[in-house]
Formats: structure tokens, sequence, C-alpha cells
């Protein structure tokens, strides 16, 4: 079974790709009236994502700071200023070579050549949702606060199922149905006339945000080794299994165990790298961060809107940086959350969503790997600054100051 998930795990982004060409296939014998199925069932399945999607970040907020546990307050105030700090400073790095470069190599739409014959629905279905998902993500704050501060156990079992109940629902309900999700999208972005012009916008995209993603990271490795180039390779070197753990299983949990690993050689300490690695392994995601940045740049640019100021992109940038906290530990989970912030906060229409959905998904073999290998990084410069608060952790109750990182070819 672990196999056969597995290989679901790499073969989701190419089959995704195969959906985004199915439309120009299929175009000559496949009938309207099943184009505009495909297409009210895409909406169909987004109005039901929407629906549960806040109790599916209420659950995931809740569980990762009830798991903190009480005793380490400190420590759990501490790890969520600096995955915030961390994260939003990759999403403006994002923004700043997003606003940058986008207008230089992608073009928009030409609206002009469009037929307007487009693509009707069969029919309509919509659930409102019972509350937002900021509102969500606020109250599982509180709540897990809460739980830890009044160690109550029970209602920390409670939510402990239900972020269960969530895996499961993402993992096993919608990611087997989000080709099926995206078909439907496909099919209207191409009856629009929009489909082959965005593919091409996407493709020099792919380079623009391996490049950014592995400039940041290195810079980031760079300064956890206090400019020492040794430091450098060394710590660059214990990592790159895991970099290549996510990059084959698209999963930052499964490559969990290796990051420990190369995060214990690194900092010279198992309790920290036990502790920090699994808190942090899918709250932060620099490489995410950036590269889902770039791209919902690239598809407003696609689609003649205006690249946001950073005044109005601060306020996307921030919802954003919150709602990290509560991604799903599945392919493509941050697009998944982020979708209705792009859609409040970007103006994305669905056809829009539907599209940098499957372009993420198909870039998320890399983002996952540098999520990974980013988790690494920080948990360098999280561990030193443990020891200023006197948290370190070490086995023997004392600060190893003068550790030096151990390479994995000793």
């Amino acid at each position: 079974m672990k196999i056969v998930e597995h290989l679901a795990k790499v073969k989701l982004p190419a089959m995704l790709l195969v959906v985004l060409f199915i439309p120009f296939l299929t175009d000559s014998w496949v009938s309207y009236d099943v184009k505009s199925f495909f297409f009210s069932l895409s909406l169909t399945i987004k109005s039901l994502l929407v629906f549960v999607l806040p109790f599916i970040v209420f659950s995931f907020v809740v569980t990762c700071l009830a798991r903190m546990g009480k005793s380490a307050l400190l420590f759990t105030l501490l790890l969520i200023v600096m995955v915030f700090a961390s994260n939003i400073t990759a999403i403006f790095t994002g923004y700043t070579i997003g606003s940058v470069m986008v207008p230089l190599i992608s073009m928009p739409i030409t609206l002009d050549a469009l037929d307007g014959s487009g693509l009707a629905t069969m029919w309509v279905f919509e659930l409102p949702p019972l509350f937002t998902n900021m509102n969500a993500l606020i109250v599982g704050f509180i709540a897990g606060m809460l739980v830890n501060l009044l160690d109550i156990q029970p209602l920390r079992e409670l939510f402990f199922r239900a972020s269960d109940v969530s895996s499961w629902f993402l993992k096993h309900i919608f990611i087997p149905i989000l080709p099926f999700f995206i078909l439907g999208f496909a099919f209207k972005l191409h009856a629009d006339g929009i489909l082959s012009q965005a593919i091409s916008a996407y493709g020099p995209i792919l380079l623009l945000v391996i490049v950014s993603q592995l400039t940041y990271l290195f810079i980031y490795f760079f300064v956890a080794a206090r400019c020492s180039f040794r430091d450098f390779i060394t710590y660059v070197g214990n990592v790159f299994p895991a970099w290549l753990t996510g990059l084959s299983t698209v999963s930052s949990a499964a490559s969990m165990p290796v990051l420990i690993d190369s995060t214990e050689k690194n900092i010279g300490s198992q309790i920290m790298a036990r502790t920090i690695v699994p808190a942090t392994i899918n709250i932060h995601t620099i490489g995410s961060a950036i590269g889902l940045t770039i791209l919902a740049l690239v598809t407003l640019n696609t689609f003649n809107m205006p690249i946001p100021d950073l005044q109005s992109f601060a306020i996307f940038g921030f919802y954003y940086a919150l709602a990290k906290f509560s991604v799903a530990a599945v392919p493509g989970g941050v697009i998944l959350v982020v979708g209705p912030i792009l859609q409040s906060l970007m103006g994305f229409s669905d056809e829009m969503l539907g599209l940098i959905t499957a372009v993420y998904m198909i870039f998320d073999p890399f983002g996952t790997a540098m999520n990974v290998s980013g988790n690494g990084a920080f948990a360098i410069v999280f561990s030193r600054l443990c020891q200023c608060f006197g948290l370190n952790g070490d086995d023997d109750g004392n600060e190893n100051k003068s550790h030096e990182p151990e390479s994995s070819a000793a």
C-alpha cells in the first residue's frame, strides 16, 4: 500500500500536466456537453472544498499548537514568531523577484484574439461557508494556546482526532479527484481561448522559480554557517539526501526521518533536531513561499491584471504567512489553503485559481525539496537562538557552543 501511495505522489504532477493538454488532444471529438459537465463538476468540487476548508484549517492550526505542550510555552512562542518571520521574508523575496522579472519574461494573454464563445455550466451547486478561513486561523490559534495553558487533555485528544479526519479527507478524497477538479477548468480556459497562451506564459517561469529558490536557500545556509564556506559546504552536503527525498516523494512528511538525521549532524543535538524538525516540517515552507508568490504574480500578469503594489501585497503576504500554520501534509497542501486568500485579496477568478492550482502542483516536487532543505537551515539558526534563551535541550543539559557540523562523508 505504501508503495502505491508513493507512486501516486510521484505521478501526480505528471498526471496534472497531462490533464492540461487533454482539451487540446480531445477538442475534435469531445462534445460541448461533456466539457460543460466537467466544468460544472469542477465548480461543485470547489464549492465543497471552500465549505469544509475552514474546519480543516482550524483542526490543523490547533493541533500544531497543542502538540507543542504546556511545558514548552516559551519554546512554542519563539518557534511561532521565528517561523512566521522566516516565511514572510521568503514571501516578500518572491514578491520582489516576481514584480521585477515577471513583466520581463511573461506575456499577458491577447483577449482580442478570443472568439468569446466560452463554456457554460450545466448546473450550479453552492454551499455558503459557515465561517471564513481567517476566522478559522484566529480561533485555531486561540484554542491551541488555551489547550496548552489549561492542559485540557480530553479536548486535546478531540483536536487530534479532528486533524486526523481532515488529513484523511484530503489524502483519500480530494487528492484522488484533483485531476477532475483541474480538468473542468482546463476545458473552460481552452474554450475561452486562454489555455494555450497561459501554458506558454508559464514555461520560462519554472526556471525563474527554481533559480530563485536555490539562490535563497544557499544564502540561508551561508548565513546559518556564519559565512564560513567550509561549514556551508558541510551543511548543504548533510541536508542533500533530505532534499533528494523531498524531490522524489513530493512529501515533506516522508522526508522527515532523513531530515532529522541530517539536522542532528548539522547542529550536534539529537533532542533539538527531533523537536524542531517535526514541529516545522509542514508550517515552515520557504520554497512554496517563493514559488507560489511568483506564480500568483505570473497568473495576474497572464490574465491582464496589474501586479499589486507593495502596500496591497503586504496584506496578502501577512495572511499567507498566517495560513502556512494550517497547511495540510498532502501534495499541494499550500495552494489548497491559500486559494481562497488569492480570490479574496488578489482578485483571482475560478479559472485563474484552477490554472494556478494545476501549475503549482506541477512545480510542487521542486518546491517540496526546497521546503525540506529550508527546514534544515532554519533548524540550525533556531537552535542557536534557543541556546541564547537557555532552551538548547542538549542531552547533557549543557550548551555546546564549540560544536562544528559533522560531515556526512566522515
